[in-house]
């Protein structure tokens, strides 16, 4: 595959990662942290919180098994569609980081009108967002028994 030969899984190539891996972080970090805080403060509200916390459970054990196993959905869901985000912003961070990778390809692909080569690459980001919310479907699912896949009659 190449890996070696380009010291990708060498312990420089690793800590070459670090700056672009931060970067492409950096940017979806605030929203997911909103996200949490808003829903562990909506979940913290609940009766079955105030149930768990009467009947003598630890305050670890009510937000870890009560509510932040329900704060997680949304995080899920979001976490699926901000997949989009990531690899639209993979561009950017291929030109400053000056690491060419598939962003670069695509934009060398569109700027020589290589149709079969753009087309490949649309797939497969396609394919990624396919793959990804089917992802995020089962996990939803394994998160919360209560949502059925099932069409109604």
């Amino acid at each position: 595959l190449g890996f070696w030969e380009t010291g990708l899984l060498t312990s420089d190539g690793l800590r070459h990662l670090i700056l672009p891996a931060l970067t492409l972080s950096s940017i979806m970090l605030p929203l997911f942290i909103r996200l949490v805080r808003g829903a562990m403060l909506d979940e913290l509200g609940h009766d079955y919180v105030r149930t768990a916390r009467a009947k003598g459970a630890s305050p670890l054990r009510v937000w870890l098994s009560h509510a932040l196993r329900n704060a997680l959905l949304p995080l899920v869901a979001v976490g699926g569609l901000q997949i989009g985000t990531l690899v639209a912003y993979t561009l950017l961070t291929e030109t400053v980081f000056q690491w060419p990778g598939m962003g670069f390809l695509f934009l060398e692909a569109v700027t020589r009108a290589d149709i079969p080569l753009v087309t490949t690459y649309l797939v497969f980001v396609g394919l990624l967002f396919v793959v990804t919310n089917t992802i995020v479907d089962i996990v939803s699912l394994m998160l919360d028994p209560r949502i059925s896949f099932e069409g109604t009659r």
